[in-house]
């Protein structure tokens, strides 16, 4: 990043320099001018976001490289001498090199615009590549190389760009491209590192790597050739070491080139060309033909390709007679890997022209030089050419062209005088099997034959034949597939044939043999497992295993990581077994009989530096830790701990924890990881740091398992239980110190990759164990003995001289670590605390702390980090807080309180608040950070040009993934500061600080805008509010599929906590239409998300919304009602949603989103409340249902969002949503009115009883415009409960009896008179009571008793009461059961007046002394019937009792 900045400036002084009189046409007058032109390519190399930002000055330097016009060209060229052009060269060669790399990295920003302001140099670097020669007559040979890096360049960007962008210059291109192929000024063998490329991957397989390289002797790699490809990728599968030469690059880019240009002109054209090409290799012989034919036939194959996969054609007749022409002389070419890169463009002349005749006559070319010819180069040349004649048609579809391939093939494979012979028709035996697919079967059996023949007959000198016929093995054998499980006689001698064609092969002493021996092996074991000896191939393979050739391992990890994902186990202990039974097959290396197959790969991973070998080994051992790790847990650990204490060097560390002496005995745990028994004997030798690395994470990877198995992994108590009860038990839990001390191993390692990994097993050892507690110290918590172990192995990562991912990472463990409530004494606490205070200072420092050995975007990681860290302390010491019911600490604690080291609930509280003034200004300034590089690319314009409080504007986009790493809980710590602060501004000095300005490493020594603005505190809280709702909205309303459920949980609470404070209320409350957008992003939330936890918290949210809405609905009634005076109050106007009309527009209005949002939940547990679906014929009344718990819990929080609704409405906004709310408050009571033992009610019909209640008691239904609308209403709900003792269809579903006593009762007392007093009404309540006393479940007689408190309250039954009290002897004894009735009444209800009246009632009727103490428990339990009546009516009441 410094470096490109750095020659940012160079290119600035350069445009500079132009701007003030330099004269383009003699530019490089001096050798440091022309260097930094070339130097200018690294520039390039930097991210987009460095080089957007000096494009402009670029694209102009660019264009003042190159002349302006073909006369300014013929101007130079009798201008300035043989260095003046030289450096000329070399500039323009770096321009377009620098060019080609802002092609190739700054895609994004190649836009129409640029790509018009690139234009203009292109036709005069063409123009000046078409005369380099008259140049180099000119002014001598001097100029040769800095002219062929010039043709090096132009080819390289030519091939990045859009041939359309040069379609002008395309035929002087191409002209010159068939000059430079037809050159001979390189050796042969120099040539045939264009071959391998062009070749099928596995047409390769019959040439040593030495063909594949450059011979002869020729040097490449070094950088001299090309400094600017030490930033170059390297392309994957190139064998060839870069930079090559420069003769050699400008080749290789010319082969690459002639494939695009050659496919975008004309046909006309392209024949010239390739007769032009086909004429030069006619009219050149010996070495030089051989090169010639070399280059062309190469451009041709990747004009072939080009055309192939771009979907082109070839042309007529004409274009193809010279293509094939070319093709045929290449076939017939002594160099093999020519005739290879040949049969390869044969194929793609097939694809191209995609016609049958035109194939079948290629094949008939094939044949008919197959069968004339007797030399060797055109035999094997024009066979492999067969067999790939078809690799891109789709397969073989005529079977007779299959004989003809096959019986050919079988002849050319039989010729014992050519081994060579042998082997290209055997591999293209292979291919023409592949081809034919299922077509292949009618020659399935004497093609084994053959193969079993020539195993037996080929002498094994011959190892190149056994290899083609190991490949033909496996083409048959993935030919049959699936039908080798069978039983019948030939299936099995079929399989028969194919397992001893193995044994042949496995018996050959060469490797690659054995290797395709192995793969065939495995072949059959994937389509007949059951036919496969396991117990033999497995000790093969690890006889095998270190074995010295790299194929062969190859072929051995492949076989290994396909049998353990099936039998790991089997696997694992064939493998103990051999070691056992064997000491003189397995290799010293292979270390079986010590630490098992898993230990030899590990050791093995070790010790290769193959990648793909590598990823194998770690495949092969996470299979086997999947499949074995919980069964062989400990020796699983053991393994994992001998990788990494092999090479832990604890002779540096000399004291765990500095202030540890104090402590007495916890010295002693840490003590433990610090020293190791020299006498002990580790299987692992200083492994490397990445073997070290993966043992760590398959630590972590055995604790995953873990979790998905047996419960006492987790927990100790029943653990040790089951450990008494079977010594072979084996949990995770009674490892823990071996888990805490390979962590620590790993987090105080040298090497930083190491270092990540143990702390990243750190924290999940600390997330996983924190809670599991200690059953010898009731009270505690396991982890709590290894306090200072965890402390010991995060202080070495807050060091100065720590790399930024190291402490990221160590703040994220440092805080789940104070997180975890593991540390209860206060002085623990303090000095982990202490490490983030450290990291706090660092990032106040400014940049002088900062290392610059990392880019701007690491510090931007390590400062994040460091929020974030401290962001999840301060939400856990405030959850702490509230969970004991203390007000939040708005104020500066007493030091003293935190020195004492005395544990309270708010001792982390206090630790953090001395920190918290600076952490506000920070979390603010990273969310302003956030808001801004999260804006979508039109407001680009709006970032600022130096970049934001932790990034500049060159890492934006690179700081724009650790902002979303950050950015929710620094959000939700955020909102919770400010509601401790009540969105109140303490520092006078803040409305000033522009909410983004604190003192940063990126802001600082920066000079503040003297003309800057002083904002108002009501300013600075409205900012702060926008930019947290701004911030969680714009999340919440496009959620990516990748979004966490930490941090949506995260956006949520903080607008919990947002809203918690009245400021913000009132806000939302105020502004309707952002109160309606927040529901809406709700609403999409809780569609999207099914997380139980996520929607209740949405839930959450959306209640408080309608409390905000309620609390500015009624200060605005109060301000009506002050401002015009008490006895104007019928000419106020109406207040709430519906106004005078009642309409509630979708939309619009914030009481219907809110019901769509409770109709989606409730339908969602609940589908029976569906209108449409209740409504349809033919629909019966379902059951009542016990939903989940979380269903429980979602549809008790709709049911409090919905009661509250009417409060929000107008009178005849009221009257619009009554009808709805009845109808989803009852039907949940309907549909979950489940009888449970007890008479006890489920939570949802508590909560479905609670909103009624609060419906009920609305002061809407008692304000003079909705009065009578609402009793209407009411009466009919009341009816509709009634009703479900009554079906009209017959049916008697199975509800709850006291669910539907209690809802009745709610009515009776809830509502006013007028609702129940009416005569049908009365009735049905009466009788359904008196119905529900002749019941013999004990439980719902007892609870009928609740009548006589309904009876008295209604005053229109105490006849009744007393005449069925007299007429019913046996109910008088049983009264005193009235108490439980009145108590669970009087949990639901409200008192009033009508409690005196129950009093007079049993006085009058003489029953006081059966009901004594039910009337006790009733003055007990009913406080407020104190205020209803004087203390002496209750005294007289009682005395009269007495």
């Amino acid at each position: 990043m410094f470096w490109g900045n750095w020659v940012a400036q160079s290119v600035k002084r350069l445009t500079l320099g132009f701007g003030s009189g330099y004269d383009p046409g003699v530019l490089g007058s001096s050798p440091a001018s022309g260097s930094l032109l070339s130097g200018e390519a690294s520039f390039s190399f930097c991210c987009p976001a460095v080089v957007s930002h000096h494009l402009a000055r670029v694209l102009l330097l660019w264009k003042c490289v190159f002349p302006v016009s073909p006369k300014d060209l013929e101007t130079e060229k009798s201008r300035g001498d043989s260095f003046t052009w030289q450096v000329t060269l070399e500039g323009r060669a770096g321009a377009l090199c620098a060019i080609k790399s802002f092609v190739s990295r700054c895609g994004d920003l190649l836009t129409e615009e640029v790509i018009q302001r690139l234009l203009p140099p292109l036709p005069c670097a063409v123009d000046l590549l078409t005369q380099l020669s008259s140049v180099l007559k000119t002014y001598g040979s001097t100029l040769k190389t800095s002219s062929v890096v010039y043709r090096q360049r132009l080819y390289e960007l030519l091939n990045l760009l859009p041939p359309e962008i040069y379609e002008g210059n395309l035929s002087a291109i191409l002209k010159e491209l068939a000059a430079d192929l037809t050159a001979s000024e390189i050796q042969v063998a120099a040539s045939t590192f264009l071959l391998p490329p062009l070749c099928h991957q596995d047409d390769l397989s019959f040439f040593s790597n030495s063909w594949l390289l450059l011979g002869n002797g020729i040097a490449c790699g070094s950088l001299e050739y090309d400094p600017y490809s030490i930033y170059e990728k390297d392309i994957e599968g190139d064998s060839v070491p870069k930079p090559l030469p420069p003769i050699l690059s400008v080749i290789n880019s010319a082969v690459k080139l002639f494939g695009v240009v050659c496919a975008h002109v004309g046909e006309a054209q392209r024949l010239f060309v390739l007769e032009q090409l086909l004429d030069s290799i006619k009219h050149t012989k010996g070495a030089r033909q051989q090169i010639v034919q070399l280059h062309v036939v190469s451009s041709l194959s990747s004009f072939l390709k080009y055309l192939a996969g771009s979907k082109g054609n070839l042309g007529p007749e004409e274009v193809r007679r010279p293509a094939l022409a070319l093709l045929m002389g290449a076939l017939e070419s002594p160099n093999p890997l020519l005739r290879c890169a040949a049969a390869e463009a044969w194929a793609r002349l097939a694809q191209v022209v995609d016609d049958g005749a035109f194939t079948a006559a290629l094949a008939q070319v094939s044949f008919d030089k197959l069968k004339s010819a007797r030399d060797v180069v055109t035999r094997t040349g024009y066979s492999l050419a067969l067999g790939s004649l078809h690799r891109y048609l789709g397969g073989i579809s005529s079977s007779q062209h299959l004989n003809a391939c096959v019986g050919i093939l079988y002849t050319l494979s039989q010729d014992s005088t050519s081994p060579d012979v042998q082997t290209w028709a055997l591999h293209s035996l292979s291919l023409i099997i592949d081809s034919a697919g299922p077509l292949y079967h009618m020659h399935v059996e004497p093609t084994l034959s053959l193969i079993i023949m020539l195993l037996l007959n080929v002498p094994p000198t011959h190892a190149e034949v056994h290899q083609s016929l190991g490949r033909c093995l496996d083409a048959l054998i993935t030919t049959l597939g699936p039908e080798l499980q069978g039983n019948s006689t030939s299936i099995s001698a079929l399989r028969t044939s194919c397992l001893l064609g193995c044994a042949v092969m496995q018996d050959n002493p060469d490797c690659l043999v054995q290797a395709q021996a192995i793969s065939c092996l495995q072949q059959l074991h994937m389509f007949a497992p059951r036919h496969v000896n396991l117990s033999s191939l497995v000790s093969c393979l690890c006889v095998n295993l270190c074995s010295p050739y790299l194929l062969l391992r190859r072929a051995v990890l492949a076989c290994l990581r396909q049998l353990v994902q099936r039998e790991a186990a089997e696997v694992s202990g064939h493998a103990v077994m051999l070691a056992k039974d064997s000491r003189d097959e397995l290799t010293p290396d292979a270390n079986i009989r010590e630490v098992g197959l898993e230990g030899a790969l590990l050791t093995l991973l070790d010790k290769e530096t193959d990648q793909k070998l590598c990823h194998d080994i770690k495949e092969t051992l996470n299979h086997m830790l999947t499949s074995m790790a919980v069964d062989k847990l400990s020796f699983w650990l053991k393994l994992c701990k001998d990788v990494l204490a092999a090479s832990a060097d604890f002779t540096t560390v000399t004291c765990v924890d500095t202030m540890q002496e104090e402590e007495g005995d916890k010295g002693d745990d840490a003590s433990v990881l610090t020293t190791r028994n020299d006498d002990k004997s580790y299987p692992f030798t200083n492994p490397r740091w990445a073997t070290r690395v993966f043992a760590a994470e398959c630590v972590c990877r055995i604790i995953n398992q873990c979790e998905n198995a047996h419960s006492a992994h987790f927990d100790i108590a029943l653990a040790q239980e089951m450990r008494k009860r079977d010594s072979r038990n084996d949990f995770l839990v009674l490892h823990l110190a071996d888990l805490i001390r390979m962590a620590f191993m790993a987090a105080t390692d040298h090497s930083d990759q190491l270092r990540l990994s143990g702390l990243e097993t750190l924290l999940v050892v600390i997330r996983r164990f924190a809670s599991i507690p200690e059953p010898e110290f009731p009270g505690h918590v396991i982890l709590e003995q290894y306090q200072a172990n965890v402390g010991a192995a995060l202080r070495p990562a807050f060091t100065s001289e720590t790399p930024p991912d190291v402490i990221a990472k160590a703040c994220q463990v440092c805080s789940a670590w104070i997180a975890s409530g593991v540390v209860s004494d206060l002085n623990d606490l303090r000095r982990v605390h202490q490490l983030l205070v450290s990291s706090l200072t660092k990032i106040q420092a400014g940049k002088e702390a900062l290392s610059h050995l990392y880019n701007e975007s690491a510090s931007t990681m390590e400062i994040l980090a460091v929020l974030k860290a401290w962001a999840e302390v301060y939400i856990i010491a405030v959850e702490r807080h509230k969970n004991h019911r203390q007000p939040l600490k708005t104020t500066t604690c007493s030091e003293e309180s935190v020195r004492n080291g005395s544990y309270s609930s708010d001792g982390l509280l206090d630790l953090v608040h001395t920190d918290l003034g600076t952490l506000s200004r920070l979390w603010l300034a990273a969310l302003q950070d956030f808001a801004l590089l999260t804006l979508p690319s039109e407001f680009a314009s709006q970032l600022p040009v130096e970049g934001g409080a932790f990034y500049t504007a060159e890492t934006s986009e690179n700081a724009k993934l650790h902002y979303y790493n950050s950015w929710a809980l620094i959000l939700h710590a955020t909102a919770l500061w400010l509601t401790s602060t009540g969105f109140v501004v303490a520092d006078p000095d803040e409305g000033a600080s522009h909410l983004s300005r604190p003192v940063t490493p990126t802001s600082m020594c920066q000079g503040s805008s003297s003309g800057a603005t002083v904002k108002s505190p009501e300013d600075v809280c409205t900012d702060r509010f926008h930019l947290i709702l701004g911030i969680s909205v714009e999340f919440l309303c496009s959620l990516r599929s990748d979004a966490t459920m930490e941090s949506i949980t995260a956006c949520l609470h903080a607008l919990q906590a947002l809203l918690d404070v009245p400021w913000p209320r009132s806000k939302i409350g105020s502004d309707q239409d952002l109160g309606i957008e927040l529901l809406n992003v709700l609403h999409r939330v809780i569609l999207t998300r099914e997380s139980p936890s996520i929607q209740l918290a949405s839930l959450e949210v959306v209640r408080q919304i309608i409390c905000a809405a309620q609390e500015h609905v009624k200060e605005k009634r109060r301000s009506a009602e002050v401002d015009d005076g008490a006895a104007e109050k019928e000419t106020l106007p109406e207040f709430g949603e519906g106004k005078d009309t009642g309409g509630l527009v979708p939309g619009k209005s914030l009481v219907f989103a809110t019901l769509e949002l409770c109709v989606c939940i409730l339908v969602r547990q609940l589908p029976e409340l569906n209108p449409k679906l209740t409504g349809s014929p033919g629909v019966k009344a379902t059951k009542p249902q016990m939903l989940s718990e979380d269903g429980s819990r979602l549809v008790s929080a709709a049911l409090v969002i919905l009661s509250e609704l009417p409060a929000v409405c107008s009178p005849e906004g009221s009257i619009s949503i009554l009808p709805t709310i009845l109808y989803l408050t009852i039907g949940v009571l309907r549909q979950t009115a489940v009888k449970l033992p007890g008479g006890q009610l489920s939570s949802t019909v508590a909560a479905s009883l609670q909103a009624l209640k609060g419906i009920l008691s609305s002061p809407m239904a008692r304000a003079e415009k909705s009065h009578t609308a609402w009793t209407d209403l009411l009466r009919s709900a009341l009816t509709t409960i009634l009703d479900y003792w009554d079906p009209v269809d017959g049916t008697h579903p199975e509800l709850d009896e006291i669910s539907l006593l209690t809802a009745i009762t709610v009515f009776i007392l809830s509502t006013s008179p007028e609702v129940t007093t009416i005569p049908c009404l009365q009735k049905r309540c009466i009788e359904k009571f008196k119905a529900t006393l002749e019941i013999k479940d004990p439980v719902v007689s007892v609870f009928s008793r609740e009548m006589f408190v309904i009876g008295i309250c209604l005053g229109f039954c105490k006849t009744f009461l007393c005449d069925f009290i007299g007429s019913n002897k046996k109910y008088q004894t049983k009264f005193f059961i009235f108490r439980f009735g009145a108590i669970s009444i009087l949990r639901v209800t409200k008192p009033n007046n009508n409690d005196l009246i129950l009093c007079k009632f049993f006085v009058r009727n003489q029953t006081c002394l059966l009901i004594e103490p039910t009337i006790l428990s009733f003055l007990v339990i009913n406080q407020k019937l104190i205020n209803l009546c004087s203390v002496t009516n209750v005294l007289v009441f009682y005395f009269i009792w007495k």
